[in-house]
């Protein structure tokens, strides 16, 4: 039997689950990808690109034995953030009367973090993408007037 690295835990230490990731035998996935993704994303939309660029070069010496596994592993999180984010916007959900606008707005937030946080990390995201995303803002711009602001707290 093959052994499993543990899932990431809220609150737990994404570099540490990464680096338990990359240990032999274990796998790296794009559940370790999005708690690294959104810490460094999360910094760049803080305003600290320096704690962006610190937190991304302890990444790459992490992942450094295993980049194609980890770089595999950035792309399919944002793959699958960008195609919930393309899918929520579909225009029969949008006109819904129990549309969750917020928790798309939210989504959005962290598909962004991700977005910067893979740039930081010079992963490339397929330009087609970055095309759909751009796609689904648009149908989603004329909704964002309705939307209250987030709160930070809320949660």
């Amino acid at each position: 039997m093959k052994p499993q690295a543990e899932r990431p835990q809220p609150g737990s230490d994404p570099l540490n689950e990464l680096a338990g990731a990359c240990a032999p035998r274990q796998r790296i996935d794009r559940l370790h990808a999005r708690a690294v993704l959104l810490a460094i994303g999360e910094r760049v939309l803080g305003e600290d690109p320096a704690g962006a660029a610190e937190l991304a070069a302890r990444v790459v010496q992490i992942t450094s034995g295993r980049a194609g596994d980890w770089q595999s592993a950035v792309r399919d999180e944002i793959l699958m953030a960008s195609t919930e984010h393309v899918r929520s916007v579909d225009p029969r959900f949008l006109s819904r009367p129990d549309y969750d606008l917020h928790y798309t707005v939210q989504a959005r937030a962290e598909l962004e973090a991700r977005l910067l946080a893979a740039e930081v990390l010079g992963i490339e995201v397929p330009p087609s993408v970055l095309d759909r995303v751009a796609a689904a803002d648009r149908l989603l711009a004329p909704r964002l007037g309705s939307q209250p602001p987030l709160d930070d707290d809320a949660g």
